[in-house]
């Protein structure tokens, strides 16, 4: 029998209440009720949906995590069942508020060494909070250049461990680098890369630019998904429409086209068990990634072909589900790109594209100004950190401070694709609009970024609970109420009609 927590009466409530209770705070905008539900849930039950609904407030509230909730977030931390890098800026907010920035280097270097949480922090994520950053990098600094690392074994370990999810991220001096000769600290400055087998060159111009860039610096590095409970496709569309996803059954052919390094193909293999989950892409270095991390979480149920998406039906076979998610915007032409995903997409088959959004890229690209002198040389990775350090030098800036904000910043490849990308052809919802239409696409709905904006949306345009009149959506991005980020919907192709089978 599952257990139960209080609520602020003394009435116990079941875990799937206090669900409710979160998310129905998250979306009036009372914060910390959420946090108050989300932790009671996790204190009635330490399942996966607790687990994963707390790991999403805590992307995106950080600085809510309190002192008294150390012991249960490490916890979380380190859960199998939970992606670190969702909650890694969380903790760092803690520590930083500890007291951690204001100690000398010796203090800190102690103070680590012995402190689980901070070690853990290192080892588990990409630190994706620049304050936290700066602080780590001088105490490198400092455990190199006074070759105190053998009296710090295990924070020295922890480096390590964080350079290899970074990437080598941190920038350094010329001093260091004369220093790192024969030392111990190298491996904690410029990780050793993986031998990938890379791809010869496909595709028009754009395309092997932008292969080139993901066989050199595969993107997103990653560790472990988030694992919410598995469930079904059709279980999963019930809540979306059920009327235009009846078509879809629990054991569909699932594409993600152009699945990067497998982040998102292992989440589906995971929460859709009973799927066949194909995954394709044009880099064999992000491929090879992919396979490896699948493996090592235990995700069985992809397969991955080295392939470009613009040759999809070369499989022979048409999906009842297909995702596309940040990729159409990076191909010559996104439209061609989207025809050939429809010519795969059985009939009543569904569609979730991620595309960016024009306008929230403004700023992105107004940072880009800000490297414009750097951006023509070649890129290599002490390119990136130069890179790095001009955003982090320029930290007051409003467009380098936005950047900042971004986990894509926390490692050399997200700094690559963020800030140096080979490609990008936004969209707005009027082009979005044009391209289901000239395809012979229906628009299901598109999937704001959080319930706090989905309850805004659905105040102002009550009318639309679907979020698929696009006047509407155009309206609420024009105003006050708030912004659309990236632009994430679903759409398909109209079934068969059905026969009666009377004459």
């Amino acid at each position: 029998m599952p257990a139960t927590a209080p609520d602020a009466a003394g009435t116990a409530l079941a875990p799937d209440a206090l669900r409710r209770r979160v998310r129905a705070a998250w979306s009036r905008g009372e914060i910390g009720a959420a946090f108050d539900a989300a932790w009671a849930t996790l204190d009635a039950e330490r399942g996966r949906d607790a687990k994963a609904l707390l790991a999403d407030l805590l992307r995106d509230y950080p600085q809510e995590l309190p002192l008294a909730r150390r012991d249960d977030y490490l916890a979380l931390l380190t859960d199998p069942d939970v992606e670190p890098n969702m909650i890694g800026v969380a903790g760092w907010h803690l520590l930083l508020r500890g007291g951690f920035a204001d100690l000398p280097e010796a203090t800190l270097a102690a103070r680590i060494e012995g402190d689980a949480l901070a070690l853990a922090l290192l080892n588990e994520a990409p630190v994706a909070f620049a304050a936290a950053e700066g602080l780590l990098a001088r105490l490198r600094r400092w455990l190199l250049m006074s070759r105190r690392w053998g009296a710090h074994p295990q924070l020295t370990d922890a480096l390590t461990a964080q350079a290899a999810l970074n990437g080598g991220a941190w920038p350094f001096d010329e001093a260091e680098r004369a220093a790192l000769t024969d030392s111990p600290m190298l491996a904690a400055y410029l990780p050793p890369r993986d031998a990938e087998t890379k791809s010869s060159e496909v595709g028009d111009p754009v395309t092997r630019a932008v292969t080139g860039q993901y066989e050199d610096w595969p993107y997103p590095q990653w560790t472990r998904i988030t694992r919410r409970s598995p469930s079904t496709l059709p279980a999963a569309f019930r809540n979306l429409e059920a009327a235009a996803m009846e078509q879809v059954p629990a054991d569909a052919d699932v594409l993600v086209a152009g699945c990067g390094t497998g982040r998102e193909a292992a989440g589906l293999g995971w929460l859709y068990p009973d799927s066949r989950v194909t995954a394709i892409d044009v880099s064999a270095a992000s491929l090879a990634y992919a396979s490896r991390q699948c493996a090592r979480n235990g995700i069985a149920n992809v397969r991955f072909v080295r392939l470009d998406l613009h040759d999809v039906v070369s499989l022979g076979r048409r999906f009842h589900l297909i995702y596309c998610s940040g990729v159409l915007h990076h191909l010559p032409d996104p439209e061609r790109g989207w025809r050939a995903l429809v010519d795969a997409l059985a009939p009543g088959g569904v569609m979730q594209i991620m595309v960016y959004n024009r306008i929230a890229r403004l700023r992105v690209a107004g940072a880009r100004r800000l490297i414009a002198d750097l951006a023509g040389e070649p890129i290599t990775d002490d390119l990136l950190r130069r890179v790095r350090r001009r955003m982090l030098d320029m930290r007051d800036h409003p467009l380098a401070a936005h950047v900042l904000l971004s986990p894509d910043f926390a490692t050399l490849s997200g700094t690559h694709d963020l800030l140096l990308h080979r490609h990008e052809d936004p969209f707005d919802l009027e082009r979005i609009s044009c391209a289901i239409e000239k395809l012979g696409l229906r628009l299901f709905g598109f999937t704001l970024s959080s319930p706090q904006v989905e309850a805004r949306y659905q105040a102002a345009y009550p009318g639309d609970p679907w979020h698929r009149d696009l006047p509407s959506l155009m309206a609420f991005e024009r105003s006050q109420l708030g912004q659309l980020d990236n632009y994430r919907f679903w759409c398909g192709r109209s079934a068969p009609a059905r026969h009666s089978g009377r004459a």
